[in-house]
C-alpha cells in the first residue's frame, strides 16, 4: 500500500460524506484504475460526487501538444526555419510533463465544480522536480520576451508581425506565476506521506523544508506501514499500521480511512 492508495481512500471517505471530490494522479504509474475498479483514465463513482483522472506520461504528453503545441510552433518558427514536427521534439524535451502536470492541476482547480481536489502527485523527486521546473520556467519567462526582441529586432518584429508572440511569452509568464500562487496559497494543502523506517523520516524532513521554501503549507503527515506510531513525525500526524492485504474498491478504501486515523487527519486538514 502507498501513496495513491492512501489519496484514493481519502477521495472515497470524502465523497462518501457528501462532498463532490475531483480525484486526480499525475504518478507516472498509473494505479487508480486498478484501485478504483476503473476500466479507464476517467470515471465516476458514488453516485457522480467522486470524479477520477488518471493521467500517464504519455497522456500527459498528447495533452500538452493539443494544449499547447499550435502556441510553440508559433514561436519557434518565427525565430528558426522549423516545420511543425518542432512539436513532438519539444513534447519529449525534459521537464515537459512535469510543467503540464501541474498546468492540469491548475485547470482543474480553475474550472471548479468540486468541493475538494484530491491530487496524487509523482512520488518524492518527480515532485519536488516538478516544482523547480515551474519555478525555473516562471524566471526564464520573465527574461524571454527581452531575449526576443534582441534575436529579432524591432524592424523584423513589425515586418513578421510578432507582436502576437509577445504576448504568447507573456501569458505563459502569466501562467506560470498564476501556478506558483495558487501552490502557496491557503487553498492548497499538502499532507506528506513516509514509511518509518530512519532514512524515510529523515528524506520526509528534507522535503518537508524544501517545500517550506516555496511557501507550500504542509498541513499534516502519513506513516505508512507506521505500527509503532508516528515516530518523531510533525503533529497532525496518522500512522497506518501494515495491512494484511492492500485495499482495492470503493469499500475497502472507504474502510480504510474510517477504521484508521486517516479519516480524522483528513479533517484535520481541511478545517
Amino acid at each position: 500500500m502507498g501513496k495513491s492508495t492512501i489519496a484514493s481512500s481519502a477521495a472515497v471517505y470524502l465523497a462518501g460524506r457528501g462532498r463532490r471530490v475531483r480525484l486526480v494522479s499525475t504518478d507516472y504509474t498509473p494505479s487508480l484504475g486498478f484501485l478504483l475498479g476503473l476500466s479507464s483514465d476517467e470515471g465516476e463513482l458514488l453516485g457522480g460526487r467522486l470524479r477520477v483522472s488518471q493521467l500517464s506520461e504519455e497522456k500527459i504528453k498528447m495533452l500538452w501538444k493539443k494544449r499547447f503545441g499550435d502556441e510553440v510552433y508559433e514561436v519557434a518558427s518565427s525565430l528558426f526555419p522549423v516545420g511543425r514536427e518542432v512539436i513532438d521534439y519539444i513534447a519529449g524535451a525534459p521537464g515537459i510533463v512535469e510543467e503540464f502536470a501541474l498546468y492540469y492541476v491548475y485547470e482543474a482547480w480553475r474550472q471548479g465544480g468540486f468541493d475538494v481536489l484530491v491530487w496524487d502527485t509523482m512520488a518524492a523527486g518527480g515532485g519536488l522536480r516538478m516544482l523547480r521546473i515551474e519555478r525555473e520556467f516562471y524566471a526564464h519567462l520573465s527574461e524571454a520576451a527581452k531575449m526576443y526582441l534582441r534575436v529579432k529586432g524591432v524592424l523584423e518584429r513589425i515586418r513578421r508581425g510578432s507582436g502576437d508572440v509577445l504576448e504568447l511569452i507573456e501569458e505563459w509568464r502569466s501562467l506560470a506565476e498564476s501556478i506558483l500562487r495558487l501552490l502557496s496559497s491557503q487553498e492548497h494543502r499538502a499532507v506528506l506521506v513516509s514509511r518509518p523506517y530512519p532514512l524515510d523520516v529523515d528524506v520526509a524532513y528534507k522535503i518537508l523544508g524544501e517545500l517550506k521554501e516555496f511557501g507550500i503549507n504542509v498541513a499534516g503527515f502519513i506513516v505508512n506501514m507506521g505500527g509503532n506510531g508516528c515516530g518523531g513525525m510533525p503533529s497532525p500526524c496518522c500512522s497506518i499500521p501494515v495491512l494484511a492485504k492492500p485495499p482495492k474498491g470503493v469499500g475497502e478504501l472507504a474502510k480504510l480511512a474510517g477504521e484508521t486515523c486517516l479519516g480524522d487527519l483528513i479533517e484535520k486538514v481541511l478545517a
